[in-house]
């Protein structure tokens, strides 16, 4: 028997974020602009992949493809939620973090070391290597355990809200996003979203509203959804974390949606090699590629190195919210690129060439997404000697390059 869609809870009853007054402190030459992608229009159920197709989306797929190439982000706007229905969402992360007891929080802690973010990362979870203090907490989720078992006491009742917006996320936006990647590669409409959502249709099955509480039959992509919270940065510490709040760094999947606040701290690595802040972008998400959508498409898209910078003087006695949709391929596709001429015409090439010549296996999205998750937080150890003075194989290394090829 088919689970009915249970009721929403009213998000507006939650203590909402105080949003803070945008930063006068960063000079203006220190923005960089990103290109505004307006998915509005994109209608899935008529999208083909001919020369009318391209033509009636020439705008944005002509601001996308100019913008991923430049800094592997862009900016969407017209992606179906209003700015109250994501100020609702905020202020449920702030509730995830906020109100639940720290004990009830390690009993629901996220097994990090073994490559699973699902849970809680609590403030001093990583030991820098710098010294200072870890001074972010957030709550993970995956679409398969956006359980009521998994969640905090509190929190039971907003599950088919959480569920949700991992549905919106994954059903409205990131199709009509890869549909225009896909076109601007030379592609066909669909190629990437084949690669997320297992059988290719574009129909929204729902599979979380329609769930019963705590079983979810989902079969594709691992969809990863962060509420985050980063806490102003201890006085003695600042110096100590070269006035970061979190260290440079590319996400590991294809595409990642960081929705809208105020407060100042994310910037873009430029082809320069200079940190440009993003600026406020009311309404609108910042999206960035990941290592695997550089993998797949032979290096013609990179993916984006970023980082958080502490808040300027007049917003870093504040608490930054984030709120993060991260998403990668299926776990089974290979991180080679597309067997597809347009990939191969124009210069694709597969970044584990040299990692293969040593022995290594083909790379799965999955393998990917855990290999290196266990290394967020850590920084190289430089040399041909392991942490356990052990001599680092031809192949680790190759891999090491890989990973840390940014950072």
């Amino acid at each position: 028997m088919e689970a009915s869609n249970p009721p929403l809870a009213d998000l507006s009853s939650l203590e909402p974020w105080d949003v803070a007054p945008e930063t006068k402190m960063i000079p203006e030459d220190q923005y960089i602009d990103l290109e505004v992608v307006d998915i509005s229009q994109i209608n899935l159920e008529s999208l083909t992949s001919t020369t009318s197709t391209l033509l009636s989306h020439a705008e944005a797929i002509d601001k996308a493809m100019r913008g991923l190439k430049k800094t592997g982000f862009i900016v969407v706007k017209g992606f179906g939620l209003t700015s109250e229905e994501i100020s609702h969402q905020f202020a449920l992360g702030k509730f995830l973090n906020s109100s639940v007891p720290e004990e009830e929080k390690k009993t629901l802690h996220a097994a990090i070391n073994e490559g699973s973010w699902a849970g809680y990362k609590t403030q001093g979870y990583y030991k820098r290597p710098d010294g200072g203090y870890d001074t972010t907490e957030h709550y993970d989720l995956y679409p398969y355990t956006a359980l009521e078992s998994r969640l905090p006491q509190i929190a039971k009742q907003y599950l088919p809200n959480i569920r949700q917006f991992i549905e919106h996320n994954h059903y409205h936006i990131l199709p009509r996003l890869l549909a225009i990647i896909s076109l601007g590669l030379g592609l066909e409409h669909d190629a990437l979203w084949k690669l997320h959502h297992r059988g290719g249709s574009y129909e929204a099955d729902h599979p979380l509203s329609g769930a019963p509480k705590d079983n979810v039959d989902w079969v594709h992509t691992k969809d990863h959804l962060r509420y985050i919270i980063y806490h102003p940065v201890r006085e003695e510490d600042r110096e100590k974390k070269k006035y970061l709040s979190l260290p440079g760094h590319t996400d590991l999947g294809s595409v990642t949606f960081l929705y809208p606040q105020t407060i100042a701290g994310l910037q873009i690595l430029t082809a320069e090699g200079e940190w440009k802040y993003v600026r406020h972008y009311p309404g609108q998400i910042v999206v960035g590629l990941g290592d695997s959508m550089e993998f797949i498409t032979g290096g013609l898209l990179k993916a984006g190195p970023h980082r958080v910078k502490e808040p300027p003087e007049d917003q870093r006695h504040i608490d930054r919210p984030g709120m993060f949709y991260f998403v990668p391929f299926l776990a089974e596709v290979p991180l080679s690129p597309i067997n597809h001429p347009a990939i191969y015409k124009k210069g694709g090439k597969d970044i584990f060439e040299e990692y293969y010549q040593h022995g290594g296996k083909p790379m799965l999205s999955n393998e990917w997404l855990v290999e290196r998750s266990k290394l967020v937080g850590k920084k190289r150890i430089e040399g041909d000697l392991d942490e356990f003075g052990q001599k680092k194989s031809a192949m680790r290394m190759a891999l090491e390059d890989i990973s840390y090829r940014y950072m």
